[in-house]
């Protein structure tokens, strides 16, 4: 009989040996891969975090700030609106952080002071209650003294109705000297408050400006300007507080008036202080309201908006 070493050797043991040695193989191959893999992957972190530390990310707006993009004809332009308070400005605003410190601070001692005032009458109550004589509680059981506690919180009440008293009495001051002053909602007021937006043109009486030394714009040329200005703010008609916000920044870039740095404002004034035909049109608009057609003077044409 020939032995296990003489067998000749059949197809099926040679496809088994093959399959062993793909066997062996690959595994060897999957490591080296997966370790080119988390090579790559800590290569592409250390990039994203040297970016991140040569670039940082801009910080956070205050609260109620939004970043908007800007009107006016120079594509790229942006500008922070302050849906709150209406302002609006080119520069990012300052935070809040150093206000708000404040106005704790200022807390913290009034509500020491209320707290040192309480405590002081509830003190010199107690005294009192000590030297007087329990007769009346003797006499009639169904009438109790006044604790020290009851005391303490009409001592707080009357401080708090005290301080909101003031800031009303101020308040209403306030509203009564606006009122004599400037009647703003009736039909003929004695002063008024406007924005407004000139654009000179070749034929007005004085063809220069702070954004132009020599103005040859044609007067068609300065009203189809307006026009456009007045359809960009057509989108904020519903928006009182969006409304200023986007004349006033367009007045900054687009008014040939030295009130273009104030954002249009000419402040209050009474009648006959201005040309006849822009006193006519401002004492005419409503608290709000903005022309709708443009306004000719011999300054030039204008877009008027009325604040109060």
């Amino acid at each position: 009989m020939a032995s296990a070493d003489t067998l000749p050797h059949s197809k099926e043991a040679d496809e088994d040996a093959d399959m062993f040695d793909d066997a062996t193989d690959g595994p060897a191959s999957s490591i080296d891969g997966g370790n080119n893999n988390a090579t790559a992957t800590e290569t592409h972190e250390k990039s994203v975090q040297q970016q991140l530390a040569s670039n940082p990310p801009p910080p956070a707006l205050p609260t109620g700030w939004f970043l908007k993009p800007s009107h006016i004809n120079a594509p790229g332009n942006y500008y922070y609106f302050n849906q709150d308070t209406g302002e609006c400005c080119w520069d990012l605003p300052a935070t809040a952080s150093s206000t708000s410190a404040a106005a704790l601070a200022a807390e913290a001692v009034s509500q020491e002071s209320l707290n040192a005032t309480a405590a002081a009458a509830a003190a010199a109550v107690k005294s009192i209650l000590k030297r007087a004589e329990p007769t009346a509680a003797e006499n009639n059981a169904s009438t109790t003294q006044p604790t020290a506690d009851t005391a303490m919180t009409k001592v707080v009440k009357s401080s708090s109705t005290s301080s909101t008293s003031r800031k009303k009495q101020k308040t209403d001051d306030r509203e009564k000297h606006r009122e004599k002053h400037h009647h703003s909602s009736s039909s003929s007021p004695k002063e008024v408050r406007v924005l407004h937006i000139l654009k000179k043109h070749k034929d007005s009486r004085r063809p220069a400006s702070w954004r132009n030394p020599k103005i040859t714009d044609t007067k068609q040329k300065a009203i189809s300007d307006l026009h456009e200005l007045l359809s960009i703010l057509s989108e904020s008609s519903s928006n009182p507080k969006e409304l200023r916000a986007t004349f006033e920044e367009l007045a900054k870039t687009e008014s040939d008036c030295s009130s273009a740095k104030r954002g249009g404002d000419l402040g209050f004034f009474g009648r006959k202080k201005m040309q006849p035909a822009f006193e006519k049109a401002s004492f005419g608009l409503r608290v709000g309201e903005l022309t709708r057609e443009v306004v000719d003077t011999s300054s030039g044409v204008h877009i008027i908006l009325r604040l109060a």
